[in-house]
């Protein structure tokens, strides 16, 4: 990592498998939601990349002081891919379980309404904002899976 590069306090992986309605919703939220918060303290970091095991995107989240998972249904495949990489999950929201979003599809990316995209761009804001102020990691998060 080069000197210059400051990496976040909260790694934000999410989901955004867009065969269904919610994994399309969670990744336009989560671009939505960082519109809104500080890059200094939630920064959105690549789920691909930890699972195929990039040495670069690993050592940046091991840099990070949480690490927090956005999942857009009970497959948790963001969470899995953590779990799966051997890190701690600090925090975590599944948007199915958490905040009743109906999942839609298979191929219905779109199909999710605006109350659904309002309630989890606030979701993530708050879940994002309430780690960095408490600035407890460990704390479990929302979803257990």
């Amino acid at each position: 990592m080069a000197d210059y590069e400051v990496v976040p306090e909260n790694a934000l992986f999410v989901c955004f498998g867009i065969m269904s309605s919610s994994g399309a919703l969670t990744g336009v939220a989560v671009l939505e939601a960082m519109k809104k918060l500080d890059p200094k303290k939630t920064g959105l970091f690549c789920t691909s990349a930890l699972a195929v095991d990039v040495p670069k995107h690993r050592k940046t989240t091991e840099a990070a002081k949480r690490i927090i998972a956005i999942d857009g249904c009970a497959n948790r495949c963001t969470s899995k891919i953590i779990e799966k990489a051997g890190l701690k999950i600090d925090k975590s929201l599944n948007l199915v379980k958490d905040l009743s979003v109906e999942k839609r599809g298979p191929f219905r990316p779109f199909n999710y309404t605006e109350e659904e995209f309002q309630k989890t761009v606030e979701a993530i804001i708050n879940l994002c904002e309430e780690l960095s102020a408490d600035g407890n990691p460990g704390d479990e998060g929302l979803s257990k899976g």
